[in-house]
């Protein structure tokens, strides 16, 4: 009997024990929008992973005369996290295979990683603290040269152009908006990059990147989203020779479908298709394939 009555009140002090809650993101930032990677609202905690894989070609040139055709094929490992809740920390590696093809079908092949990515979004304003409707956020990092020297067979490194990346330190600052309305949201953003100099003395052009993007979620478990991506980019050098092929503009229209098959699990398909091409030196851009899937752990 005593045995019993000592259970009892055991029993009841093992329930009243706090044990640490967890929600799913949804209900952690109370805002049901099915969102990418890099744009959706932070709590303190909030660690996401993704994977996200595309696939593209350029060719520079005259084609049977000089053209160079360029292929990839890129998988980015990305990972997120906001100690606060106004800030997230984030770092992406890219994994890459490149083939550099010559009029002449002499042909280079590159495979690795390429230049990480490593950047801080600082929200410094948003309308409530849960379930915001508005959001602004300032970017700020940097690619870092992480990319190795690819050679050939013999030994000799590949040409700049087949490399997997500039091996250089390319600082970023940018300016992010987002608002939500229902079933509806909208994003704004402009990012600038000033590279430095990198692998044989050769230096990028300073670029702007801008994105502005609808989305209509008719449902909790998919969206669609329509985005206008723009690309301006001044002329690079090599050792101090200024090189103006690929400076310019270049615009893409980007249809995107988001599904969520679990939850905290979102998947992406999506096409980046070039509508505006005012790139110097004769440089065609195929469309842009990506899929990626993103988890909030």
């Amino acid at each position: 009997m005593w045995k019993s009555c000592l259970a009892v009140p055991l029993l009841l002090a093992a329930l009243l024990v706090p044990l640490e809650g967890r929600a799913c993101a949804t209900c952690a930032c109370g805002d049901p929008t099915l969102t990418s990677m890099g744009t959706e609202q932070p709590f303190a905690g909030r660690l996401r992973l993704a994977n996200q894989v595309r696939a593209w070609s350029l060719t520079t040139g005259q084609d049977a005369v000089d053209a160079v055709s360029l292929r990839e094929l890129r998988m980015d490992l990305s990972v997120a996290y906001a100690p606060l809740p106004w800030l997230f920390l984030s770092a992406t590696l890219p994994l890459q295979t490149r083939s550099l093809q010559q009029v002449s079908l002499a042909r280079e092949t590159a495979w690795g990683p390429g230049d990480m990515e490593v950047g801080a979004k600082v929200f410094v304003f948003r309308d409530r603290d849960f379930s915001a409707d508005h959001l602004i956020g300032v970017l700020a990092g940097a690619r870092l040269p992480t990319s190795p020297t690819v050679h050939d067979a013999e030994g000799r490194p590949l040409s700049l152009d087949a490399q997997l990346g500039t091996a250089s330190l390319d600082p970023y600052l940018g300016l992010s908006y987002s608002t939500f309305r229902g079933d509806w949201s909208f994003l704004a953003s402009a990012t600038g990059y000033l590279p430095t100099r990198g692998r044989e003395g050769f230096r990028a052009g300073a670029s702007l990147r801008t994105t502005f993007a609808a989305q209509l979620q008719p449902g909790p478990r998919w969206a669609v989203r329509l985005a206008v991506d723009g690309r301006l980019e001044g002329p690079s050098d090599l050792r101090g020779a200024a090189d103006p092929v690929g400076s310019g503009v270049l615009a893409f229209v980007s249809p995107d479908v988001l599904f969520s098959p679990v939850t905290d699990v979102v998947v992406e398909l999506g096409v980046r298709v070039p509508v505006l091409n005012l790139l110097q030196g004769n440089v065609r851009q195929s469309p842009i394939l990506q899929a990626s899937l993103v988890y909030d752990l």
